[in-house]
C-alpha cells in the first residue's frame, strides 16, 4: 500500500512503541490520540478521535481491555467504507466480534489482532496473530516495514483465543510468583523457596523469572487483571468455570491497587524483593 497513512487510537506502551519501530523502518504519516498520548518524533498528535482517523488507510485500537468495545462505538461513525480498523486489545473471541460487528456494520472492514509478547524490545516485529477478510491486505501494507504478521483466516475468534488460553499461564503464573515470595518473605525465606523450585525444575532461572513477572505487575497491573477478567469471560462462554482465571485476576489487582505504578513508573522495580517491601508490609 503505497504511501500508507495509519492512526492509532491509544497511545500508551504498545502503540508508541509499535509506531516508532514502524517510523524507523520509513513509515512517515502517523496519526494518534489518546487522553495520555506517548511523545513518539513523527507522530502527529490529534485532540480527538476524529482528526486521528480522518484519511486513515488501517486505524489501530491501542486502548485498553475494558475499554475496547466502547472505543470502537465510539470510532464507528467516524469511519468511511474501505477504512481497516484493527482492534490490538487483550480482549475474549466474543468482544472481538461484537466489535467486528461494530465496525463492519459502517461499512469499514475489521482485523482481530492479538499481540503475542511484550511490545518493548522487539516493538512492531512482536509475533502478531490476525483473523479477519482484510487481515491479507494488512499484511500486504505492513510487511514490508518489517512486522511480524501471521494471518489466521477470515472467521474472527482464533487470534484472541489463542492470546487467552497463553494467558492463563503467563499471568497465573504471574500471579502465582507473586504469592509466592510474597509468603516466603515474611520468614525470608523467598530466594530459597525459588532456588529450592529451580531443582525440581530446572532450566529456568526462577528468581529472574519472579524479578520479570513482579516487574511486569507493578507497571501494567490494572491492564493485566483486566486481560484476566477477559481470559474468565472466554472459559465462562465455553461452560468452563474459571476458577484460576479469576484467582489470578483477583491477585494482579490487588498488587496494582498497592500503588506500585505510581513508586516505580514505566521503568519498573528491578527486583522483586522491591515490590515485596511494598506490598508485604501489611
Amino acid at each position: 500500500m503505497s504511501g500508507l497513512k495509519l492512526g492509532f487510537i491509544g497511545f500508551g506502551e504498545a502503540g508508541s512503541n509499535i509506531a516508532a519501530g514502524l517510523i524507523e523502518e520509513g513509515l512517515t504519516d502517523v496519526t494518534a490520540y489518546a487522553l495520555e498520548c506517548r511523545q513518539v518524533d513523527g507522530v502527529t498528535e490529534h485532540k480527538d478521535a476524529a482528526g486521528a482517523i480522518a484519511g486513515r488507510d488501517i486505524v489501530i485500537s491501542a486502548v485498553t481491555a475494558n475499554v475496547a468495545l466502547e472505543v470502537a462505538e465510539m470510532c464507528a461513525p467516524l469511519l468511511k467504507p474501505g477504512q481497516i480498523y484493527i482492534d490490538v486489545n487483550s480482549v475474549s473471541p466474543g468482544t472481538k466480534k461484537k466489535i467486528a460487528d461494530v465496525i463492519n456494520g459502517v461499512g469499514a472492514r475489521f482485523v482481530e489482532v492479538s499481540i503475542m509478547g511484550a511490545v518493548p524490545g522487539p516493538r512492531h516485529t512482536v509475533p502478531i496473530l490476525m483473523c479477519g477478510e482484510a487481515a491479507p491486505d494488512v499484511i500486504t501494507a505492513l510487511e514490508p516495514f518489517g512486522m511480524n504478521l501471521t494471518d489466521l483466516g477470515p472467521e474472527y475468534g482464533r487470534a484472541a483465543a489463542t492470546k487467552m488460553f497463553r494467558s492463563v499461564m503467563i499471568k497465573g503464573l504471574e500471579a502465582l510468583l507473586q504469592e509466592c515470595v510474597l509468603g516466603a518473605s515474611k520468614y525470608g525465606a523467598a530466594d530459597q523457596v525459588l532456588e529450592s523450585v529451580g531443582e525440581g525444575y530446572p532450566g529456568v532461572d526462577w528468581v529472574e523469572l519472579a524479578n520479570h513477572m513482579l516487574g511486569r505487575t507493578a507497571v501494567h497491573g490494572m491492564r493485566r487483571a483486566a486481560e484476566m477478567d477477559e481470559v474468565a469471560a472466554t472459559l465462562s462462554e465455553l461452560g468452563i468455570e474459571p476458577m484460576m482465571a479469576a484467582a489470578a485476576a483477583k491477585r494482579i489487582r490487588w498488587a496494582a491497587s498497592q500503588g506500585l505504578r505510581d513508586k516505580f513508573g514505566i521503568e519498573g522495580p528491578k527486583t522483586f524483593h522491591e515490590v515485596v517491601d511494598i506490598i508485604g508490609k501489611g
